[in-house]
């Protein structure tokens, strides 16, 4: 997987406005997310990604428990 795979699987996440679609979607993020940090490896040149990656884990998981905090409120907001 490279970088762009799993970009397009966040962005994918965090666009998603169908709640009953969006915990499938940052369930696929994370996995692509965590493919990429296996290949990357040791990889020294590869620290702006790895930061990249640091971020969007956690806007994934600040936008999960926001659903699962409040369910109901999130609903009415989306």
């Amino acid at each position: 997987m490279n970088k762009a795979a799993w970009h397009v699987r966040y962005t994918a996440a965090i666009v998603e406005h169908d709640l009953l679609r969006l915990s499938t979607r940052i369930n696929e993020a994370e996995s692509a997310i965590f493919s990429r940090i296996q290949e990357l490896g040791e990889d020294s040149d590869s620290n702006g990604e790895r930061e990249a990656i640091a971020r969007a884990l956690s806007s994934l998981r600040a936008l999960q428990r926001s659903l699962l905090r409040c369910p109901r409120d999130f609903r009415q907001s989306a």
